[in-house]
């Protein structure tokens, strides 16, 4: 888990080079016990009317640490004098509001009586916009060599802190008449101290309160996105490729959504049945979008009300779309679209029968907007995998390729977390969402005896954070084999297991008055497409590998689509 962030996120008007420094502490990991505390507002300064300490690092056993950020474009450092190029005030040097940062807080809690005297204070100035090898010094009698920090250091920030300490202890705990006693530090200090600063450290959230934050910071980012659809607004085929919460699914639908705009009728579809009803909810207001799953619109333009009762696999790859086909071809202009929008098409991309009806429903001067990521191709044995860019550049030629790798749906910490788990790199480039206060990843190991109560315990570790209907969990098994299918099917129960019975509903097949304030619960195949603000990941062990090679599946596949299904904390249930 990473350090605690206060606030959450980066305060508003952060500059360029505060911003690095906060996203590089957020994505720390093993550190949870440290406090970072960013843009302290010092109104009891203790030289000047007020100031401001851009971080402060409290770490347990070891002391504080006051930074100032600094982006200049060029640093000079010359007879005792600072000059910082392109900054508010370029003549004044960083150490000084560090100095004046230090003495307002011994001051501010010495009056407190919380300052015992003898507390670890470090200097450090972080220059984000230099390399380390851009500035040479050996330091001199106003500063040392281990109080600069440079942009190399973002990497490892919590390495930087702890050496900056070391230092610090290794000169003061030999300097006569200085108190300096790094055990003092005690984690019920730190946060007495981080409590005095800034006042209560929850400061009354409730959990609505808490994800209304988060909604705000979601759909910021994703707005973001627009200038990409600016970008290639000329281009009239477009294929969106990245990994898994780079908002492929958000510009296919604000595609649809401009198209419309500019009187077009728009088809908006996907191959899974409950992203499809995403897309309904996202887009069905919109008279001019007909937002559909591929099944439901086959069904519509093939006239029939619903699919065999006893429909297999080739119903619905092979006869279907051929009946779809068929009916297309007696009525070209009777189900035509201007704009064809297909998410998830990786799902699709090694199904000739439905590729076929996709090329008869297309009409040759149709726009097109694609989006896939062909690690997702999991409803699939993994010897049907295909490259779902080639195939849709064979089938629609004159697709643009459009690269996104930028994550702005998981925070950063949960996606690196996820990345070690697998011990691979999903293909991010960098991720915007790096606020966390709940958490990221966790691994909780269970056995036959007691998967039961883990799962409720992680359970309600997450309900303090999270309210019900955003936490999902997920098995790579179908309803009836998964932890929480045979916990619920099971004559006989333990308590926690029988407050699990009362919390779940299934992701499918539950009626409406059944869903409110309660967690859902499927396949991880029926939720690829969607994501969740908490997920729990059960059956990851030995049965899921011998699930997945039973039916020529990759496990590393359907791992990353669970993982990659949460935006803020993901708990894995380990058999």
């Amino acid at each position: 888990m990473p350090p605690h962030m206060i606030p959450a996120r980066p305060r508003k008007g952060a500059n360029g080079s505060e911003r690095r420094v906060f996203d590089a502490f957020a994505s720390v990991r093993g550190h949870d016990d440290w406090i970072v505390i960013h843009s302290l507002q010092l109104r009891r300064h203790a030289t000047q009317f007020q100031g401001e300490a851009d971080f402060l690092v409290l770490v347990p056993g070891r002391g504080i640490v006051v930074i100032e950020a600094k982006s200049p474009e060029y640093v000079s450092y010359r007879d005792g004098e600072w000059m910082l190029d392109r900054v508010p005030n370029p003549g004044k040097s960083p150490f000084d509001q560090v100095d004046g940062a230090i003495r307002s807080l011994r001051g501010f809690l010495a009056r407190r009586e919380i300052l015992v005297g003898s507390e670890p204070i470090a200097r450090l100035v972080w220059f984000t916009s230099l390399g380390r090898h851009q500035f040479e010094t050996h330091g001199d009698m106003q500063f040392f060599e281990w109080e600069l920090a440079f942009r190399d250091d973002l990497r490892r920030p919590e390495a930087l802190i702890e050496k900056v300490l070391a230092e610090h202890d290794a000169w003061y705990r030999t300097v006569d008449g200085v108190a300096h006693d790094p055990a003092v530090m005690t984690g019920d200090h730190v946060s007495t101290i981080a409590r005095a600063l800034l006042g209560d450290l929850e400061g009354g959230r409730t959990l609505a309160d808490r994800k209304l934050e988060r909604l705000d910071d979601e759909q910021r980012l994703l707005k973001s996105q627009a200038r990409i659809l600016d970008a290639v607004a000329r281009n009239d085929r477009i294929y969106f490729e990245g990994p898994a919460g780079t908002g492929k699914s958000h510009l296919v639908m604000s595609a649809a959504k401009r198209h419309a705009g500019h009187g077009a009728r728009v088809l908006a579809a996907c191959w899974n049945e409950l992203m499809a009803d995403e897309l309904r909810d996202r887009l069905g207001r919109h008279a001019a979008i007909h937002a559909t799953s591929l099944n439901a619109l086959m069904l519509r333009i093939a006239g029939l009300e619903a699919n065999p009762v006893d429909a297999d696999n080739a119903w619905y790859t092979e006869r279907l779309p051929q009946l779809a086909i068929e009916a297309l071809r007696a009525a070209p202009d009777r189900h035509a679209y201007d704009v064809v929008c297909i998410d998830e098409f990786q799902d699709v991309a090694g199904l000739p029968g439905v590729l076929a009806f996709l090329d008869e429903l297309v009409a040759d001067d149709a726009k097109l907007v694609l989006a896939g990521d062909r690690r997702q191709q999991i409803l699939r044995p993994s010897t049907t995998h295909v490259d779902p860019f080639a195939v849709a550049r064979e089938h629609f030629p004159g697709l643009m390729h459009v690269s996104v790798d930028q994550g702005v749906r998981q925070v950063a910490a949960l996606a690196s977390g996820a990345e070690e788990l697998l011990s691979r790199r999903f293909g991010y480039s960098s991720h915007r969402l790096v606020t966390n206060d709940t958490g990221a990843l966790s691994i909780v190991p269970v056995g036959t005896d007691n998967a039961g109560a883990e799962l409720a315990r992680s359970l309600r570790e997450l309900l303090e954070h999270h309210q019900a209907h955003d936490v999902v969990i997920l098995s790579p098994f179908g309803e009836r084999h998964s932890l929480v299918g045979r916990l619920l099917a099971a004559p006989n129960f333990t308590k926690d297991e029988k407050w699990l019975r009362a919390q779940l509903r299934p992701l499918v097949g539950a009626a409406d008055g059944d869903a409110h304030g309660r967690v859902r619960w499927g396949s991880i195949g029926k939720f690829k497409g969607l994501d969740a603000e908490a997920v729990i990941l059960t059956d990851v062990g030995d049965a899921g590998i011998a699930f997945a090679r039973e039916h020529g599946l990759s496990w590393f596949d359907l791992l990353y689509v669970g993982l990659t299904r949460a935006r803020y904390r993901c708990v894995v249930v380990a058999g």
